[in-house]
């Protein structure tokens, strides 16, 4: 049920139109593996100490519909996600610039009528922790009609760790894009855990089931997802309120265009046209500083 590695462009492409999803080993070179583990282990821990983290899991109404026999023994909101990465590292900027990965992105989501304009909807970070629970099934554009037959969105999971059964490796149910309207929390699929040795990037199409699996270990699951849309379907993170403006000034001009800064067709203009740049400047009508979260050590 799992796809061999893709050693190839045109192997991921094979393995994404027939499972839904591939593996592209050594995505990340050592070096940038080791700085982006750092600097996510080095916010997670402040935005922790600060209060500023999120964490998610297991509610108490959740444990009693489904575990009510675990009842003692599963912890509450283990998991903790750390948001808008583009703010907080020099290093995730880099990564969803990346062209090996963003080339495949933009093979799943290009349109040949108008181009391979795509956006990043958001950058996040999921630590699966001790305990963390199996996520629903689900797929990421849940939000378009059931029987969307294409793809709006994709995803990328950098695998910072090794990802293994036991330490809650994404569970995906193959093939599930190229099902109309699947309903697996109904007939409860099958389904396979992503795993793959840190420095893969597991790329998956929007209309895959998938999920986060359950950490059995006591180690931490460290995954960042850059999430990526047509560019035309409204970002989840909203780059041009959220983004420090120090950060916007040190993007270059590809990367403000794929957080949202570029206008594309008639779509996000300001007073009916881009300025004379072609990116617009950041609204900054909207901007409140105090509530940005950066870089924290």
């Amino acid at each position: 049920m799992l796809p061999p590695f893709a050693e190839t462009r045109e192997q991921a492409l094979e393995h994404l139109a027939e499972f839904g999803f591939a593996r592209v080993p050594n995505a990340l070179a050592a070096d940038e593996l080791s700085e982006a583990s750092c600097r996510l282990k080095a916010q997670a821990a402040a935005e922790a100490r600060l209060g500023l983290a999120t964490f998610d899991g297991w509610s108490e109404e959740m444990i009693r519909e489904f575990a009510p026999d675990r009842l003692r023994e599963l912890p509450r909101g283990s998991n903790q996600r750390v948001w808008n990465l583009v703010n907080k590292g020099e290093i995730f900027r880099r990564l969803v610039l990346k062209e090996q990965t963003l080339g495949l992105i933009k093979s799943i989501l290009s349109d040949p009528d108008r181009g391979d304009d795509v956006l990043l909807s958001s950058f996040t970070a999921n630590i699966a922790n001790h305990g963390g629970a199996p996520m629903q099934l689900h797929s990421d554009q849940g939000y378009m009609p059931d029987a969307t037959p294409y793809p709006v969105t994709a995803n990328i999971m950098w695998m910072l760790v090794d990802f293994r059964e036991e330490n809650g490796a994404t569970r995906v149910v193959p093939g599930s894009h190229r099902k109309v309207a699947p309903r697996p929390w109904k007939d409860k699929p099958e389904t396979v855990a992503v795993t793959g040795p840190a420095g893969t990037a597991f790329i998956f199409d929007g209309r895959l089931w998938h999920g986060t699996g359950e950490n059995r270990t006591h180690e931490s699951r460290l995954g960042i997802l850059s999430y990526y849309c047509r560019p035309f379907i409204r970002q989840q993170e909203n780059f041009t309120m959220s983004l420090a403006p120090q950060v916007v000034e040190s993007c270059s001009k590809e990367l403000l265009s794929l957080l949202g800064f570029q206008v594309w067709g008639t779509l996000g203009m300001a007073e009916g046209k881009p300025n004379r740049h072609g990116i617009l400047g950041g609204a900054p009508m909207v901007r409140r500083p105090t509530e940005f979260v950066t870089e924290l050590d």
